[in-house]
């Protein structure tokens, strides 16, 4: 009984992609290392454009398959996602969650460039000197779910 307790107060340790592996992704190449890397599971590619990895993967043919973490590649546009859960296992707001580790770093090493509309959500975007990608790195909460976007350079 006492272990199960002790159990309880222990943090859970999971893996999880950093600042520092997103700003290493500049090819699907690099992309798929870093999911591989923090554990996801390859899911699939989405219409023959978007590499897509989960964490965590829940197949459901009637409700839609979930995840607790998704990271998307598109092979059109060299651009990348990640959409990050804010609470804990218990869902619970965990102020050390992935999401806000991540932007916090952002927000500390990168120059702010504009707000940027992207399918109806505006995300802050940042320019990162650190970055191997080229174009931008943007953010936001969206029905309580972190949303790491890349920006890559429009022609």
């Amino acid at each position: 009984m006492k272990n199960l307790l002790l159990l309880l107060f222990v943090p859970f340790i999971s893996f999880s992609q950093t600042f520092k592996d997103i700003m290493s992704i500049n090819s699907v190449d690099m992309f798929k290392k870093v999911a591989i890397e923090n554990g996801y599971e390859y899911y699939g590619v989405i219409e023959d454009v978007t590499v897509s990895y989960g964490l965590n993967i829940s197949r459901d043919s009637i409700e839609g398959d979930k995840a607790s973490k998704w990271m998307k590649y598109k092979l059109t546009d060299d651009s990348f996602g990640f959409q990050l859960a804010r609470t804990n296992f218990f869902e619970i707001f965990d102020p050390k969650n992935p999401y806000d580790l991540i932007v916090k770093n952002i927000k500390q090493k990168c120059k702010y460039y504009k707000i940027i509309n992207y399918n109806g959500t505006d995300y802050v975007t940042y320019s990162c000197s650190e970055s191997s990608y080229k174009g931008k790195i943007g953010f936001v909460v969206s029905d309580g779910v972190g949303l790491i976007r890349h920006f890559p350079i429009t022609k």
